[in-house]
């Protein structure tokens, strides 16, 4: 009992019954013990065998001279980086068996059993001073250098993985540059929600393995269903008419036999029974293997356009119906009243003005009459002609054109001693050759009928392209021209003439007019009293 209770007094206060206790002090050190060389199988041997044998060293408090500071800062300091080394696995491994997004957790287990084999070396370091296991303190710090170096070789293969990651402040630059992207991506979706809404546009998606379907709540408007519909149900084909379901069901086969896009007019009842068109457009999508995983497609509301265009085409074949009345009833009265001038005239032929006596004069001017009347018919009839024919275009020559038009007004020509220039920077064109006889013949004569007395006329005939890549025919005179503040509106009217010219009539340009127009073009002119004329055409 009393060798208990001295024993127990020296782990409090070792140096009480140091007299009593073998020293490990400067003596010993002076004097060391030989051990006998062993073979090394037998050191080891011996070594495990006696791991926990502690017979052969005394107690720390007992190798050297420690005073109770020392010792117990020692041992104090050895137990809180136990402590410290135990707590640090402990945080470790409930941060990983919580987030398991957690980047290299391996490396981080290996850590966590490096951390604790350090923390054990400190635990025994604090017990050696009372239980001198050296042997087991040995062992545990070979297995710590181990899981050291396995950590450090770790650590070294996932250093350009690490390195690779991006830094604090690069991740807040990209949440930065996300959430600005989210906003965008926020405001474009509301933006399309909307425009969809407004537009009466609808977007679906049927997933080929799941059979699902998925629509945008315009659909729903549009179907005039309630939100909560069960559009996965087959009995959504029943909405449309048995006509338009035909062509849907059957562009839907197509799509997957063939994988052909669709894009077909429909009518619908809707949920609540109103007939409605729709346009429905799709296409069939594909995965890596080839095979259809997707449809997708839209549905939009055109009933109001297809309303409005059954309203035009309704309206549009009245137009041509009352056209088709008013052509006949020109053509009729055309025809009878030349008729009755072609009449008048035959009798006034037949008449011999010299037994009329006093009445001749009178009768002389009827037949003048009966004259411009029927020249008046004629023009008429010639004008609603171009507007109603279709002439054939072909490809023509300006200069071929031209070089006709010389021969025939030659002597005009050659009385009125003109001089005419051409550039021709275009060289053809497509247009009735008719026409464009005529229309170069009308404009040539009118430039040597008004040109200025006692001067010769000279005329310049040019093509070109505009800068909208049209042809242009330009033909400029150096006649008397023309007051355009007084005569500009009427200048292209039937029977309208601006100057006291014998062979004024007012149809030369009046069927030049209608000519170019009638294929689609546009005459304008550009005219001073004293500096001549410009008239251009834009094919």
């Amino acid at each position: 009992m009393t060798d208990t209770l001295r024993v127990a007094a020296s782990l409090i206060s070792p140096h009480s019954i140091s007299q009593k206790v073998a020293v490990c002090g400067p003596a010993c050190r002076a004097n060391p013990i030989t051990v006998a060389r062993q073979p090394l199988s037998s050191q080891i041997s011996h070594f495990f065998s006696h791991l926990f044998d502690t017979s052969d060293w005394p107690a720390r408090w007992h190798c050297g001279t420690w005073s109770d500071f020392h010792g117990w800062l020692y041992i104090a300091s050895d137990l809180l980086i136990f402590a410290s080394y135990y707590a640090i696995p402990v945080l470790l491994a409930r941060m990983l068996t919580r987030r398991h997004d957690i980047p290299f957790p391996k490396i981080i287990w290996l850590f966590g059993a490096f951390i604790i084999l350090c923390g054990t070396t400190h635990l025994l370091d604090a017990f050696i001073f009372w239980w001198p296991a050296y042997r087991l303190s040995a062992l545990v710090r070979f297995f710590t250098g181990v899981v050291s170096m396995i950590t450090l070789y770790a650590l070294y293969k996932i250093m350009p993985m690490v390195l690779s990651l991006r830094s604090v402040d690069e991740l807040q630059h990209e949440i930065e540059q996300r959430k600005i992207a989210e906003e965008k991506l926020a405001a474009s979706e509301f933006l399309l929600k909307e425009a969809g809404r407004i537009g009466r546009v609808g977007g679906w998606e049927y997933d080929v393995l799941s059979k699902k379907v998925t629509c945008s709540s315009t659909i729903y408007d549009i179907f005039e269903i309630a939100s909560d519909y069960d559009v996965d149900n087959p009995g959504r084909f029943s909405f449309f008419l048995q006509q338009s379901r035909q062509q849907l069901t059957g562009a839907i086969s197509r799509a997957y036999n063939q994988g052909s896009p669709w894009d077909l007019e429909l009518q619908i009842t809707t949920g609540k029974g109103a007939e409605i068109w729709i346009r429905s457009c799709g296409e069939a999508f594909y995965d890596n293997h080839g095979n259809i995983s997707k449809l997708r497609g839209v549905f939009m509301d055109i009933d109001k356009y297809k309303n409005n265009e059954h309203a035009l085409n309704k309206s549009h074949e009245m137009l041509f119906e009352s056209h088709q009345q008013l052509k006949t009833f020109t053509h009729i009265l055309s025809h009878n009243i030349r008729n009755h001038a072609s009449n008048i005239l035959l009798l006034t032929d037949l008449v011999d003005t010299h037994t009329l006596d006093n009445n001749g004069e009178l009768f002389t001017k009827i037949t003048k009459v009966a004259h411009g009347l029927n020249s008046t018919l004629n023009d008429l009839s010639q004008a609603i002609l171009i507007r109603e024919s279709v002439v054939a275009a072909e490809q023509l020559s300006f200069r071929n054109i031209t070089d006709k038009l010389f021969e025939i007004m030659e002597s005009e020509i050659s009385n009125s001693s003109a001089r005419i220039r051409c550039d021709f920077k275009v060289k053809t064109i497509l247009f009735p050759k008719l026409y464009l006889e005529s229309i170069l013949m009308n404009l040539m004569s009118n430039a040597i009928k008004y040109k200025k007395e006692g001067e010769a006329a000279d005329i310049k005939i040019r093509t070109y392209l505009d800068k909208n890549g049209r042809i242009v025919l330009e033909c400029e005179d150096n006649g008397i021209g023309i007051d355009l503040r007084l005569h500009g509106s009427k200048i292209f009217g039937l029977y309208k003439t601006f100057h006291t010219h014998k062979e004024a009539h007012g149809v030369g340009l009046f069927l030049v007019k209608t000519q170019v127009e009638s294929q689609g073009g546009m005459i304008s002119v550009h005219s001073q009293l004293g500096k001549g004329s410009v008239f251009k055409i834009t094919f």
